[in-house]
């Protein structure tokens, strides 16, 4: 084999690296877009609605013990409830449960 077609063969085997190269981190930077929309606050509390609820109450719990005030526990919990419930009532039906709506005009 002359040293033209072994340059030639590299050439061809770092431009195939290259593309596979380019292929896998396309394919990382969409797994990790997907990842963090995942784990967006909202996201968090609108796909584990039991689990933000005891979290508010354990923040409220601690709140209150520790704040001479005996309302602060009880303001903890409804405005982290109250959040998970605005953000759930502000979106459109289809998008809680993958259907689509449909109008019948």
């Amino acid at each position: 084999m002359t040293t033209e077609k072994q340059i030639a063969q590299n050439q061809d085997e770092r431009d195939e690296a290259r593309q596979d190269l380019r292929d896998t981190l396309t394919e990382v930077k969409v797994k990790a877009e997907r990842a963090e929309d995942g784990l967006r606050p909202d996201h968090l509390i609108e796909r584990h609605a039991v689990a933000a609820s005891l979290v508010a109450g354990a923040l409220g719990f601690l709140g209150g013990s520790t704040v001479n005030s005996r309302r602060t526990g009880p303001i903890m919990i409804a405005a982290v409830l109250g959040f998970a419930l605005a953000l759930r009532s502000s979106r459109d039906p289809s998008e809680h449960d993958g259907r689509e709506t449909s109008s019948t005009d």
